[in-house]
């Protein structure tokens, strides 16, 4: 009687019932009835409300990703991909992260980055990351084959962004660049340079590695950038109280040409265009940022 009452065939009764047992039926149909809708709109509303959460959350990245601007692209989640986030998500730097494994986005999601699921070599998901208006864009993926197709793709639809590239093999260093890459870098080749370095020159290793923690405050190395109509604009690097009033040393120069001055001497002229390397406590390598900033 259950079964018949519950699946709702109720052809009749297997034998008669008193009052007290139709009672108890019709108790069991509500409750039974009333369990089933309940679960099943559950379920639907779980099912729907997370449609619908997914819907807004994916029109919300696409919405703060098309205000992007001056920023950085990040190709490829995976281990290089993720220290290189994390580390621009650590200095306040607007950037994006583009992977085509959907398995990652709960992680990019709970870390509040901004990402877009999808194929890096696509144009269009270029497009959606605000290639045109990027800074830098970082060909991080898995071969150097997309590495090299990501870098062609992202020149043509920006000929003005930086793009920094990973070279699995040595052979596809010139490829990269010669397809268009500013700047390639090997993880085997700079693991072997930083395991060397840690054996014959260990407190120049440690040393280093001080100054590119981000979270030691006491000393740290910035390069900035001089704008036209600074005060460091023509200045004479010895001679500049707003240089020696940051408190910052200038450990080299690099010149709008692109020459690189190391250990200049103070009679070096700065010009703008010119990018100092300087080192120095966080403070004061803001106040040098604000003599190098455009005045007005």
């Amino acid at each position: 009687m259950t079964v018949i009452t519950l699946s709702t065939i109720g052809f009749g009764e297997v034998h008669p019932l008193s009052d007290a047992g139709r009672v108890f039926t019709s108790v069991l149909i509500v409750g039974g009835l009333g369990t089933a809708l309940y679960s099943f709109a559950r379920v639907g509303q779980a099912v729907f409300e997370g449609e619908i959460l997914s819907v807004l959350g994916r029109r919300r990245m696409e919405r703060d990703l098309k205000h992007l601007s001056d920023h950085y692209i990040v190709c490829g989640f995976g281990r290089i991909g993720h220290h290189v986030a994390h580390g621009l998500a650590r200095e306040g730097l607007p950037f994006c992260v583009i992977d085509n494994d959907p398995t990652l986005a709960d992680e990019m999601r709970g870390d509040h980055f901004l990402f877009y699921l999808g194929d890096a070599t696509d144009e269009d998901v270029l497009r959606a990351a605000g290639i045109e208006r990027a800074k830098t864009l970082l060909a991080l993926l898995s071969s150097d084959a997309d590495n090299l197709y990501l870098t062609m793709a992202a020149k043509e639809l920006n000929p003005g962004v930086q793009v920094i590239a990973r070279a699995l093999e040595e052979d596809a260093i010139v490829k990269l660049r010669r397809g268009g890459a500013d700047k390639v870098v090997s993880p085997y080749e700079m693991a072997g340079l930083r395991l060397l370095v840690a054996a014959v020159r260990p407190t120049v290793l440690e040393f280093i590695e001080l100054l590119t923690r981000p979270d030691f405050d006491a000393l740290t190395m910035e390069e900035v950038p001089v704008c036209v109509g600074s005060a460091l604009e023509g200045a004479v690097l010895g001679e500049s109280p707003e240089l020696r009033d940051s408190g910052a040393m200038i450990v080299g120069i690099k010149r709008a040409s692109g020459e690189l001055r190391f250990n200049p001497t103070v009679g070096e002229h700065i010009g703008a265009g010119d990018t100092l390397i300087a080192l120095g406590e966080r403070e004061s390598l803001k106040r040098l940022g604000g003599a190098c900033a455009q005045r007005g």
